[in-house]
């Protein structure tokens, strides 16, 4: 193996190894050991390893075409006994949670067994997958390749957070949840009007409760149902009420 060194576009050090042993320390950062070098909390922008056969020398531009031979950092990562478990139970429970026969609350009963199954760049994931992302679980809901920029939660339409909302607490519609018949949310804030789910779906941007009468049903001040016939505003009693007058 050639473990290469930039600086500035160029190859600043090249070091011969015959093995590279990886640890992962974080989402980005790894622990690095060879023969004959060791190094600490590097990135993948900070340390490349190629193959023997690519010939490299010490000066030379580490140009895209070089890069493109470089092997990935998580190719040699080793995976200790401690670590397996997670990304073990990860892989049993996919299916249970892509079908929906496990909740939130029982994920979030085992998520100490979890917190080893990290988040990270550049995996295949599948509908079902469960992450640990900061302080928090995540679902996948999206079959994908994960990438730096579209971390869990800024992409709600490939995550959802694993959750449990009290019965006394206001949810806020947002994008990317699933949302079940009899599910009562605010918009566009806590303080915002309240809406009661009509189907069951998957929250999209340009769905919001407001402009989709067939999913959500606005609730007036006393909780009742209050649907609008029409752009006056007049529910179905008031519009009653009139016509008897």
């Amino acid at each position: 193996m050639r473990v290469v060194i930039p600086l500035a576009g160029l190859v600043r050090m090249c070091i011969q190894s015959s093995f590279v042993a990886a640890r992962r320390t974080d989402v980005t950062h790894y622990d690095l050991t060879g023969d004959t070098f060791q190094m600490t909390q590097v990135t993948a922008d900070q340390v490349f390893v190629f193959p023997d056969e690519v010939e490299i020398t010490e000066g030379q531009e580490l140009n895209d075409d070089l890069i493109a031979h470089a092997l990935p950092l998580v190719q040699f990562v080793r995976v200790s006994a401690e670590e397996a478990v997670p990304a073990a139970l990860g892989l049993l429970l996919r299916l249970a949670v892509a079908d929906g026969r496990l909740t939130d609350a029982e994920l979030l009963s085992i998520q100490p067994a979890l917190e080893g199954r990290l988040w990270q760049p550049g995996i295949e994931v599948k509908v079902g997958d469960v992450y640990t992302f900061g302080a928090f679980l995540w679902r996948c809901l999206q079959d994908h390749t994960t990438q730096g920029t579209w971390t869990p939660d800024l992409v709600p339409a490939l995550w959802r957070k694993v959750e449990v909302i009290s019965e006394d607490t206001v949810r806020v519609w947002a994008a990317g949840i699933d949302y079940i018949v009899g599910d009562e949310v605010a918009y566009p804030d806590a303080s915002g009007a309240l809406y009661t789910c009509n189907q069951a779906h998957t929250s999209q941007t340009g769905w919001e409760p407001p402009v989709t009468p067939a999913l959500w049903t606005a609730q007036n001040e006393s909780g009742d149902d209050a649907s609008p016939d029409d752009d006056t505003g007049l529910t179905n009693d008031d519009s009653q009420t009139e016509a008897d007058a």
